[in-house]
């Protein structure tokens, strides 16, 4: 089934995301927004660590319109939108131009359009004045000869002293209370993506939220009463050289797709019990990008048998 379109809005939604991009969403519900307004998003490039998919930060960047959005590697889900060209974006806030050709971010304009906040902080690492609100950061560029005129907190970056008022280079929309956009928000309790999933060697999966598992004896009704309908059905492909090696009905194994849950089910055609199970990580440089969601899972390795006791432990846990 089609997703169904959701018209891009450039609306700044301190907290929650920029129109119809929200900070927590998936990867694959931001692909969605941006396959469906080509005009808008008309080129986006994907970065990420191809070594090590997981020590950094996927970025999708769309150069045309100046936007970043960061999405934690683990989880792969928006952290934080960042708009790199706002002098050049047009940006609404309650429904009133905050930024973009026709008006400038200036920092006397954000000030107004948002209201009085606490005094920003000048980091002189970064020679820009941060003004932090709940949920948006806005960064002003401050030359390196003006810099100690903000020594204190409570000076406000209004006007330089050679006249000249600063103009907002960078705009940050993050969760409400994590101003550095570190972590994406908290998923609800009830919430089915990134379920803890545990992998045992001897093919058993364990579900954490469900409180259920399957293995190698599952049936189509175990799987369809425990994750629910599919997403899609298809039969596994035939090598023809090997037709004749099939037993019984002669029919192919049938998998089940459960991609909001980055999991593949083989089915065995005669014993109709779960033959294979693939769990997808969505890895950027993968052929079956985007097609699944993340699975969440860790596989459970068994530790060495104790020689003392003759006894095995519980074993540690590889993330995958």
């Amino acid at each position: 089934m089609a997703a169904e379109r959701q018209p891009f809005r450039p609306e700044l939604l301190p907290g929650v995301g920029v129109g119809t991009i929200l900070i927590g969403a998936t990867i694959r519900e931001v692909l969605a927004v941006l396959q469906q307004n080509p005009d808008i998003f008309t080129n986006v490039d994907i970065k990420f660590c191809a070594e090590n998919t997981k020590s950094m930060d996927i970025v999708l960047e769309i150069p045309t319109i100046g936007m970043n959005i960061v999405l934690d590697s683990r989880e792969q889900r928006v952290r934080m939108i960042e708009l790199w060209k706002p002098r050049e974006f047009a940006l609404l806030y309650c429904g009133v131009p905050c930024c973009g050709p026709k008006v400038l971010p200036t920092f006397p304009c954000v000030y107004h359009q948002l209201g009085p906040t606490m005094p920003g902080e000048y980091k002189e690492e970064m020679q820009a004045y941060w003004l932090v609100y709940p949920g948006v950061t806005f960064l002003f560029p401050i030359p390196p000869k003006y810099g100690h005129c903000f020594a204190s907190e409570k000076d406000l970056a209004f006007v330089l002293p050679d006249g000249s008022t600063p103009v907002a280079s960078r705009i940050r929309v993050h969760a409400m209370g994590d101003p550095t956009g570190s972590v994406p928000p908290p998923l609800p309790s009830s919430a089915s993506y990134m379920e803890p999933v545990t992998v045992w060697p001897s093919g058993r999966l364990c579900f954490s939220r469900r409180c259920c598992q399957l293995d190698f004896s599952s049936t189509p009704q175990d799987v369809v009463g425990y994750l629910g309908k599919p997403s899609g059905t298809m039969q596994k492909r035939i090598d023809k050289l090997r037709i004749h090696a099939l037993q019984g009905t002669g029919c192919a194994h049938y998998f089940f797709n459960y991609n909001d849950l980055g999991i593949d089910v083989l089915f065995d055609a005669n014993r109709h019990s779960i033959r294979k199970l693939v769990l997808h990580t969505n890895c950027p440089a993968h052929v079956d990008f985007n097609d699944y969601a993340k699975c969440n899972f860790r596989l459970r390795v068994p530790a060495p048998r104790s020689h003392s006791q003759g006894l095995e432990g519980d074993g540690e846990e590889e993330e995958g």
